[in-house]
C-alpha cells in the first residue's frame, strides 16, 4: 500500500488529546475543498472509507435514507472490523473513540476526513494510502 507522508508543521497536521489516557495523538484532517464525502471510520481501529462512488448520491441532500442506502454496501475494514457509519476514529494509545460524529446524516456530507498516524485511507475510485506523519 502507498504510504503519504505529512509534515508535522503542515496547517492541516494537528493533535488530538485523549481525555482517556492523557496523551496525544497526531492527524491529518483533509480540507473542505477536498470534498472527501461520504467517508466512514472503522468499528475497531482508525482506517478511514472514502465512498466516492456514493458522493453522487449525497452532495446535494443527505437524509436518513441516503444514509441507510450507503451504509447497506460498506464493506469490512482489513483489521476484520466494520465500516459503520456512526463510529469516529480510535486515539492510538488506547483506543477510545474521538466522538467526530455526532449526527450520522450531516456527516455524510462532511468534507473534513480525519486520519490519524498509521491509518489507512482505503479509496474506492482510487489507490488507498496509509498516512504517515513525519
Amino acid at each position: 500500500m502507498k504510504i503519504v507522508e505529512y509534515e508535522r508543521s503542515l496547517q492541516w497536521v494537528g493533535y488530538l488529546h485523549c481525555p482517556t489516557c492523557n496523551k496525544d495523538n497526531v492527524g491529518w484532517r483533509s480540507s473542505g475543498m477536498s470534498e472527501a464525502f461520504p467517508h466512514f471510520y472503522c468499528s475497531l481501529c482508525s482506517n478511514v472509507i472514502l465512498q466516492g462512488k456514493a458522493k453522487e448520491l449525497v452532495y446535494y441532500e443527505a437524509t436518513p435514507e441516503l444514509l441507510a442506502q450507503v451504509s447497506a454496501t460498506l464493506p469490512a475494514c482489513p483489521c476484520g472490523g466494520q465500516f459503520t457509519p456512526t463510529v469516529g476514529p480510535k486515539y492510538s494509545w488506547c483506543h477510545h473513540e474521538i466522538p467526530l460524529i455526532n449526527d450520522p446524516v450531516k456527516h455524510l456530507q462532511n468534507p473534513n476526513m480525519v486520519v490519524l498516524d498509521g491509518a489507512c485511507v482505503i479509496y474506492d475510485q482510487g489507490e488507498s494510502y496509509q498516512v504517515r506523519i513525519i
